[in-house]
């Protein structure tokens, strides 16, 4: 005896199996990727390559515009000469301009109430050195033209030596994280895998290591400036896949 199997008949046969296959390898249910997450450092030391100076040019005067018109000359003969010793229009930037009275130094024991004596009109400029070795010339210029407080050298990293830095950095927090996942990994009887996440934590850092505290210390520091190195670093935190 033959029977015909036609399709309102085949396609619930099929549906069943289909069903059947279904319930017994529980696809849906996933087995959760076992993983280790390590926190790691990477440092890198680079030689900084920039001086930030800042100075301050006073000028005094009764007449509060006179001493404006006084200080804004100093200035328009302090910058050409600090272009024509090399520093780019763009590493000259005003900090800071300020004017108000200037009142009398109290010498007494119990000072009476402040005199005022004068007017001072200020500005302070920022500059960034790009070649060391025109410091000395750089603060010469400075103090021959009417600056009065002068303060650095700050040294740092330019953007394109510091992104460098902070790119071999991050090469070595990887390697650093590969060998403490490796470490516990072993230690539980297991083996690493894949990386599964990175997560960067935080911003680099890095020390200034040279900062004169007076204009005289940085007259006596200018010729002896030495970059030394700075220390770029990063953290991250690597999660691993555990085989």
């Amino acid at each position: 005896m033959k029977i015909k199997l036609t399709a309102s008949i085949l396609w619930p046969i099929v549906f069943l199996i289909v069903a059947g296959l279904l319930l017994a390898t529980k696809p849906w249910q996933t087995k959760p990727q076992e993983t280790i997450s390590v926190s790691s450092q990477g440092t890198y030391d680079a030689t900084p390559d920039i001086a930030k100076i800042t100075a301050t040019i006073e000028s005094k005067n009764p007449n509060l515009d006179t001493a404006r018109a006084d200080n804004e000359k100093k200035i328009n003969v302090i910058i050409p000469k600090l272009k024509d010793l090399g520093v780019l229009e763009k590493d000259i930037k005003t900090q800071n301009i300020s004017a108000g009275q200037g009142y009398q130094v109290q010498t007494m024991m119990y000072p009476v109430p402040p005199k005022p004596t004068t007017n001072n009109f200020s500005t302070t400029l920022e500059l960034t050195l790009r070649n060391f070795k025109i410091a000395d010339s750089v603060i010469a210029t400075l103090t021959q033209n009417g600056a009065t407080n002068i303060y650095g050298p700050q040294l740092t990293l330019s953007d394109d030596k510091l992104a460098e830095a902070k790119s071999k950095a991050r090469e070595n927090a990887v390697a650093d994280a590969k060998n403490k996942a490796k470490e516990l990994a072993q230690a539980s009887g297991r083996s690493v895998g894949k990386v599964v996440k990175i997560t960067e934590q935080g911003d680099f850092g890095y020390p200034v290591p040279m900062m004169a505290r007076s204009s005289a210390e940085l007259d006596q520091k200018a010729s002896q400036i030495q970059p030394g190195q700075n220390q770029v670093s990063i953290n991250l935190s690597v999660d691993f896949s555990l085989k």
